[in-house]
Parts: structure tokens; C-alpha cells; sequence
């Protein structure tokens, strides 16, 4: 029995990811419809199934469900001996004695070596060990841009043109001669012998003639001649990063409907089971207050005022209504509902979003002169949902070409995984007429053009569309990542443990957003601490703000640091490195891409190019 976390379901390992276990397994997490309650006639238990309605209708999908977790029979609980199923792959293993080459079936336990005796006497039949070794899965892997995957096609490379007899069998041998690929070595028993060198060339498949072939292990489709594909294969190596992009939708869920309600209404609603049986009975399109009253007689809604039950109810179902259309909808669009909830201090303590705003007044400079909202972020509640994945690039949802690769054969499966956590946050508003002003400033105009320049270099060697940012999202992004990196340091938060949430308008000038959300959010006991609200109180802000900003005035990389022309993934970030302003990856919502301290302390031929530079003088 191998273990993997719930959470690790959604992101790194989702559906279609090779996953490195003990013992020499690599495993890759099979597509839903072989989950547990995946069956049509199969329902799923309510412990399992939540719904967040603003995520569900953009996802188009009916709810979510949790990844099960693995319960053993003696605990005495329900639902015992849950397991994700599993596939292995790559097929192609080799012994690390000698090198024999095996193509294992796709389900089953650990194999042992085989090797046949050949000439020179060097199998592990001819040698004396008292036990066989176990085979190891192979490095490389072939992969198109379409989400394809498939074993690297040895025979076809060892044999080019030539026709391979069927009893031809494969040896790898990693010489001493070189380090690179030049020293591994594939040999055929028919005599024949090709090095690895070369394999990783774009049109290195194409000159052996070996096209994709459309497979899919996860969802079972491993028969190139049912699925064929033909685009153009890539060869990557298994661990390699680009091998898979999990693509996670998140939502902050907003509660509006429960402000003026108790705590026990706002759980009941919330409770799946009874928020099905109201709405699936209304009355001329409300809900029923016949039917609250019978409910509020017995079992779970015993005792609760039937009044309020309906009218709470009625504010969610018309919510619904009025909320996200369907489909088609950008992340900005998405998050301009979050970003009017969180300037506007909505929610209350009874529901799973309680924020409670802070006048500027309350705080010195430069928080006082900087930011037109704080507030604080007593309770929020996220919700990951896993909708797809990609190979070779990822899918940052810009691009025209986007494509996810599906998670399912059967039509009717009408749920994605997803993980629900609770947290706690600051929210932070620039001053929109400090900002404007600032955004004129001729060094700003001029680091941004060329930071734009690099980075639409990269996306168009890549095959994909131009992406237009503004100085105003690279200030606030770089300005989120200074202030982690100080926070970590005065609430006691791990720096993986902080995340950042940025309301920039890149799309639509129309609604105007100019705000980041620094939030922990995760599903044990960390992330409701408190320590980090307490952060954003007065006197505390204003503190973590000035150490962050004396941090980042002068890294301990400077000068190469603020003088780079570009440094960090793909050289599209500037005065930015990891002795000041990156992340853990999981922190970042851009990859550690686009961030740029000058733009928030000024450089030193330029120092009053910093949004923060005239607060710099008396620190």
C-alpha cells in the first residue's frame, strides 16, 4: 500500500502525473471514472461532496468531491479501504545490474530481472547473487503538446529504418566513457547499438518515423492505432518539471447570503443533504416554507427557526442566480466579485468570510499615505479545484491555444476533485491617485517596456499569444512577495504557508482593481492561528512594511541583483533574485515571474522610480 496526501491529489500529483514511489515504482494516478463512487449507479457518499457555486458554474460542473482518504477497516469507520487507482508507467524497466531491458505490463507488483545469458556473460543469470534485482522504470519518456504521453520508442531508435525481429531484446548500459547521453547506450541482442545522444533534439523522434500516437495511460487508451495522434514528439525526462502542469482553479468563497443570519442557519444551509432537499423543492421558483417547517421539526434542523431557514435560503438560491455566467469567464472577471466583497468588508462572524476593515487613518506612514483599504481577513474559506493539466507549457490562462487534457471517458461524470481549506488574511488597496501618478514616471515606463519586451520574447518562442501587464501588477506582485517574505519572520507562518491573491485589472480598465490578498490557507490547524491578522493591526503593519522595505532597498546579491537585465525562470524578472524577492512556488501565482524591486524602492541611479522611494529617506 503506498500513501499520498488528499491535498497532493489537486496539486503536484493530479490525474495523468507519474508519481516516484518507494521501491522503485513509478505510478501514474488514473483518470475518474476508476475513482472510488465514480459509477453511474454509484452514489457518493455526503462527507465526500461540497459544492462553492461561483466555482462550479465557471468549471461548468454540478459539485466537487474530496479525494478520499485511506481508512483502514480496524478504525471501525465508514467507507473503509479507499484507494485511488493506479497505472504504471513508463512500461519500459531495466535492471541496474545488467542492464537487461523489460516492458512490463501495465498493472501488477514489482518485477524481478530475466535476463537470458547472453555472449559475453554478463547477466544476472551468469553471475553469482543469491537474489534477482528488481527493475527500475527508465528515464525517458516521450510527450506531445497535446497532452499525450507515451514510452520513448527504444526498438525504433536502436533499429532506425530497419525492421526489428520479434525476439529482439534490449540492454541499457551506461558507460564511463561520458557523462551526458553520449554514454548510455541501448543494445539490441541482434547485434545493433545506438547511444542516447541526440534523443532530446526536436525532430529527433521524426527522423526515426515514430509520430504520437495518442495514448492516454491514465484513462486506459494505450493502443496507438485506435487513438492515433501524429503530432510531433518530444523527448523529456521523467522527473523533468515539464513533463505535466497541474491546472487549479481557485476560488475565496463569499457567503453573502448569511450575513444577517445565525451560525446554526448558515451551517444547515451549508450542509449539503438539506440544502438539496430545499432546493430541489421550491414553490413557483422560492424556496418552500412548508417544507422548511417540516425540516425544522426533525433531525439535523430540529429546533431552527423556519423563518429565517427560508429566508436565508431564498438569499442563496436568488445569489446563484445573479452570480458568474456560464463558462468563458477570465480570472480578472472572476475574482472583480472577491475583490467588491473585500473593499467593502462583506461577510460576517457567523460564515466562512468574516472581514473587518481598518481605516487609513488608524495607521502611520507609510501605510497611511500608500494604501486607500485595509482590512483585515479574520476567516476566509478556499476552495482548489483540479480541472486539467498540460504538457510541455503550461496553461496560464491567457493563451488563445489553451487546452486541457480530459480527466474522464464518461459523459456522466459532473464533479471535479477539489480540497476545501480555511485561513486567514490582510487584504491590501493601493491608493488609486498615487498609483496613477506614479505610473507616469518616465524610469517606470521604461523598466516595464522592457520587462514586457522579454517576457512576450519568451511566450512567442513558445507558440503563444502576447500578454499585456501593467507597471501597477508588477509593483503589487513584487510588493506581496517583500511583504511574505517579512511576515514569515514576524507571525511565526512558514514561507511556503503564506500565499499571495492579486486584483489587478489588465483586461478590463472599466473596474478598476488595484489590490492583494496575503492569506494562509490550509487544511490542518495552521491556518487559523491568527498570527498573521494580528499582523495587520496599527503599529504592526506600518513595522512589517519599513523592515520589508529596508530589506529589499539593498540585496545582498547587489549590484548584480538591481543592474541585471533580466534574471530568474526564463530571465523575465529584473531586480529580483532569492536573497530578496522570490518565493516557494507554491506562494507564487506567476511562477516567480514579473517581479521587479525597483519598481518599489527605485534603483540607485533612479531612486525615485520606487512607489515606496520617498518613505526611504528617514529609515
Amino acid at each position: 500500500m503506498k500513501s499520498i496526501r488528499r491535498s497532493q491529489l489537486i496539486s503536484p500529483w493530479g490525474i495523468g502525473s507519474m508519481v516516484d514511489f518507494p521501491g522503485d515504482e513509478s505510478l501514474m494516478v488514473c483518470g475518474l471514472d476508476a475513482w472510488p463512487f465514480a459509477k453511474p449507479n454509484e452514489e457518493c457518499p455526503v462527507e465526500f461532496k461540497f459544492e462553492e457555486e461561483r466555482l462550479q458554474k465557471r468549471l461548468r460542473v454540478d459539485h466537487f468531491r474530496l479525494p478520499p482518504d485511506y481508512r483502514r477497516p480496524s478504525d471501525r469507520v465508514q467507507h473503509p479501504n479507499l484507494k485511488i487507482p493506479f497505472v504504471r508507467f513508463p512500461r519500459w524497466h531495466n535492471c541496474p545490474r545488467c542492464g537487461n531491458m523489460q516492458e512490463l505490463a501495465p498493472f501488477g507488483g514489482p518485477q524481478q530481472c530475466n535476463a537470458p545469458n547472453y555472449a559475453e556473460g554478463l547477466s544476472c543469470v551468469s553471475m553469482n547473487h543469491r537474489r534477482r534485482p528488481g527493475l527500475i522504470p527508465v528515464r525517458f519518456v516521450a510527450v506531445c503538446d497535446q497532452g499525450h504521453i507515451q514510452d520513448f520508442p527504444f526498438m525504433e531508435w536502436v533499429h532506425r529504418s530497419d525492421v526489428c525481429a520479434p525476439d529482439c531484446k534490449l540492454r541499457l548500459r551506461a558507460g564511463r566513457s561520458a557523462a551526458g547521453l553520449s554514454g548510455i547506450t541501448i543494445q539490441c541482442s541482434c547485434g545493433k547499438s545506438q547511444s542516447m545522444s541526440g534523443a532530446f533534439n526536436e525532430d529527433a523522434l521524426e527522423n526515426v518515423n515514430v509520430s504520437c500516437g495518442g495514448l492516454r495511460p491514465w484513462l486506459g487508451d494505450m493502443t496507438p492505432e485506435l487513438t492515433k495522434c501524429g503530432n510531433r514528439l518530444q523527448t523529456l525526462q521523467r522527473g523533468a518539471s515539464n513533463v505535466y502542469f497541474a491546472h487549479v482553479a481557485s476560488s475565496i468563497y463569499l457567503p453573502l447570503w448569511g450575513e444577517e443570519s445565525s451560525r446554526r442557519v448558515v451551517e444547515l444551509l451549508e450542509d449539503p443533504e438539506i440544502w438539496q432537499v430545499l432546493s430541489n423543492g421550491l414553490a413557483d421558483g422560492k424556496i418552500d416554507l412548508q417544507r422548511c417547517e417540516l425540516l425544522c421539526q426533525f433531525g439535523k434542523c430540529k429546533g431552527a427557526d423556519p423563518q429565517e431557514l427560508a429566508k436565508a435560503a431564498q438569499r442563496r438560491l436568488d445569489g446563484e442566480t445573479v452570480s458568474v455566467e456560464d463558462g468563458e469567464q477570465t480570472e480578472e472577471k472572476f475574482r472583480q466579485a472577491e475583490y467588491e466583497a473585500m473593499t467593502t468588508a462583506r461577510g460576517s462572524e457567523q460564515t466562512d468570510l468574516y472581514i473587518v476593515a481598518k481605516g487609513r487613518a488608524e495607521y502611520n506612514p507609510p501605510v497611511q499615505n500608500a494604501f486607500a483599504d485595509i482590512m483585515l481577513v479574520r476567516k476566509l474559506r478556499e476552495t482548489r479545484a483540479f480541472y486539467g493539466f498540460s504538457r510541455c507549457l503550461p496553461d496560464d490562462g491567457r493563451s488563445s491555444q489553451r487546452h486541457i487534457e480530459d480527466l474522464r471517458l464518461s459523459t456522466s461524470i459532473n464533479w471535479l476533485p477539489a480540497i476545501m481549506v480555511r485561513g486567514e488574511g490582510i487584504f491590501l488597496n493601493l491608493d488609486k491617485d498615487r498609483l496613477a501618478t506614479w505610473e507616469q514616471n518616465p524610469g517606470v515606463v521604461e523598466r516595464i517596456t522592457r520587462l514586457r519586451n522579454d517576457y512576450n520574447e519568451v511566450r512567442q518562442h513558445r507558440g503563444q499569444s502576447k500578454r499585456q501587464f501593467s507597471p501597477k501588477f508588477v509593483l503589487i506582485h513584487t510588493m506581496a512577495h517583500l511583504l511574505i517574505n517579512q511576515l514569515c519572520f514576524e507571525c511565526g507562518y512558514g514561507s511556503a504557508s503564506l500565499r499571495e491573491r492579486i486584483y489587478c485589472d489588465e483586461e478590463d480598465p472599466s473596474c478598476s482593481m488595484s489590490g492583494v490578498l496575503i492569506y494562509t490557507a490550509s487544511g490542518d490547524s495552521e491556518g487559523t492561528m491568527g498570527g498573521l491578522v494580528r499582523q495587520g493591526e496599527p503599529n504592526r503593519l506600518e513595522q512589517a512594511l519599513i523592515r520589508a522595505l529596508r530589506t529589499a532597498h539593498w540585496c545582498s546579491s547587489d549590484p548584480t541583483c538591481v543592474e541585471s537585465k533580466g534574471q530568474g525562470p526564463d530571465s523575465c524578472n529584473l531586480a529580483a533574485c532569492h536573497a530578496c524577492a522570490l518565493l516557494p512556488e507554491t506562494s507564487c501565482e506567476e511562477g516567480n515571474r514579473l517581479l521587479d524591486r525597483a519598481m518599489v524602492v527605485g534603483s540607485p541611479e533612479r531612486p525615485e522610480m520606487g512607489f515606496f522611494s520617498e518613505f526611504l529617506h528617514g529609515l
